[in-house]
């Protein structure tokens, strides 16, 4: 056999989870707050324990724990780092947090509390946080926050968004090539939805050629570094899924069922896992 593809299923066994219900102080281009109307509100310390008590009942696996960002940038978490310790005192849930542009202080206290895994964004256009964004921040604030969590020992899955500028590539490779230090255990590379209801709603999303070459290039800036695509990314073609893994990926989040077909005809291995692709 091939090499070993993991394919991610996470489903009702890790939900998402926003501390914000569907607020968020931001109107980013390519959301406009949609994404927050599809996940579990839970606004308080009480409301979150509620909520990972039903979870762990019924026996899932864990939860991403995320929300609207305020004006800085960061989701705030501070309010929440108690509820966080007991959950993961008194549970088996797995805990991902997306964090944005979280201080040093606040993450050094949430690594603490026993989360998991932490998402972290990662740009590589200042332009892009600006224009797209519309936040007073720099490709240097969100790689601080990588390196921070890093240094604190804390497993860091940083994502970068493929065509997050208008559908276009604009610093991606770029950004790619400021992680070769640290080097992540994994990255995790999502693409632009073009969603109805935001600016960017009549974009096309990344093309083929487009996913192919950030692969490659993200395949040989960070040797060892295992490559997933992961959930949040256009799905109006899955007919090229493969073509990504034999330029380098090692695992998708919900690939097609052809995708598992063909990937089993060439001779991959495959490796299904009910959870978060954050958490390997």
């Amino acid at each position: 056999m091939g090499r070993t593809i993991e394919c991610f299923y996470p489903g009702r066994s890790f939900p998402s989870i926003s501390v914000t219900g569907t607020e968020c102080s931001l109107d980013c281009k390519h959301c406009s707050r949609r994404y927050l109307d599809g996940m579990v509100p839970a606004k308080t310390p009480e409301d979150l324990l509620s909520v990972a008590e039903a979870l762990a009942e019924r026996g899932a696996r864990g939860f991403l724990l995320s929300g609207g960002v305020d004006l800085s940038g960061r989701v705030d978490l501070s309010g929440f780092v108690q509820a966080i310790a007991e959950i993961k005192s008194t549970t088996d849930l797995l805990i991902n947090a997306h964090v944005g542009l979280a201080p040093t202080r606040e993450l050094e206290a949430l690594v603490k509390s026993g989360v998991d895994s932490f998402s972290v964004d990662i740009y590589g256009s200042n332009d892009t946080i600006h224009d797209v964004l519309g936040l007073d921040a720099t490709v240097d604030d969100y790689l601080r926050v990588y390196r921070d969590l890093v240094r604190l020992g804390a497993q860091v899955a940083p994502h970068i968004c493929v065509g997050i500028d208008s559908g276009r590539l604009k610093g991606e490779k770029e950004a790619v090539s400021l992680l070769r230090e640290p080097r992540p255990d994994l990255l995790i590379l999502i693409s632009l939805i073009p969603t109805r209801g935001t600016p960017f709603q009549g974009i096309a999303p990344p093309s083929r050629e487009m996913m192919l070459e950030v692969v490659r290039h993200a395949r040989s800036e960070l040797p060892g570094t295992k490559l997933l695509l992961g959930c949040m990314r256009s799905k109006s073609d899955r007919s090229w899924e493969p073509d990504l893994v034999d330029a380098g990926l090692d695992g998708i989040v919900l690939p097609a069922p052809g995708t598992v077909e063909k990937l089993r005809k060439s001779g991959y291995s495959v490796k299904k896992r009910a959870e978060c692709c954050a958490l390997i």
